[in-house]
């Protein structure tokens, strides 16, 4: 057993310094090995195989080791590995389930939940009568939840162009647009952007932004 060890040890040391040579995780493990016993070592390896655990890298971003997408294929071709597949398409409408002619690059990935996805972040204006000379918003008791750039991201990404442009220019500080959209919902119930910018008049805090620059002597077309 031991014998083994020492080799699959120094296989994983191996693989961690090709894939990025001077990474700080190759003596990492090594010492993360040392303080294992035997039985230790057979746990850690189950869990491996069992996908419970996997070998890290660290990369920092402004670290001398990096990563490189042609030596990650390099060593896809010395271990074997194929990073590409053909895909089997679903049903959808009138399209029947097709497999996609050309390959694509699978991999697994993490994914992280926006921290301003969660629901206790959500809150509802009371009434606009309080509003922020800076930015044009509700401000006060009657401050409404915000929409962040990673929302921004997200919405533009998912192509709800006319949602970020609502939230952003109408909802978001434009005074004179959001009072023609409130006005035609309570007449009409509905309200249409084409017909909104004829009374847009810019967003409040652009035109801060802008003042601030001015008075630092910074040209700007804001």
């Amino acid at each position: 057993m031991a014998k083994d060890r020492k080799a699959v040890e120094a296989q994983i040391l191996s693989d961690l310094a090709l894939v990025s040579p001077g990474c700080v995780d190759a003596q990492l493990y090594a010492d993360y090995f040392k303080r294992m016993s035997d039985k230790d070592f057979e746990a850690f390896m189950l869990r491996l195989k069992n996908k419970e655990e996997w070998i890290s890298l660290t990369v920092p971003n402004v670290g001398k080791n990096t990563l490189s997408i042609e030596r990650n294929y390099q060593l896809a071709d010395k271990w074997k590995l194929n990073f590409h597949q053909k895909l089997w398409m679903p049903e959808d409408g009138d399209v029947p389930r097709y497999l996609t002619p050309h390959p694509y690059l699978v991999v697994m990935l993490p994914v992280r939940v926006a921290s301003q996805r969660i629901a206790k972040k959500q809150s509802i204006p009371k009434h606009q009568r309080v509003l922020n000379t800076l930015t044009g918003q509700p401000t006060g008791d009657s401050k409404g939840a915000g929409f962040s750039a990673p929302e921004l991201r997200l919405c533009v990404a998912m192509g709800l162009e006319k949602t970020a442009v609502e939230l952003e220019k109408y909802r978001g500080g434009d005074l004179r647009g959001y009072a023609a959209m409130i006005a035609s919902l309570g007449r009409y119930g509905q309200a249409s952007q084409e017909t909104l910018k004829h009374f847009a008049s810019g967003v409040v805090s652009t035109t801060t932004v802008k003042s601030y620059f001015t008075s630092a002597h910074l040209k700007n077309t804001l």
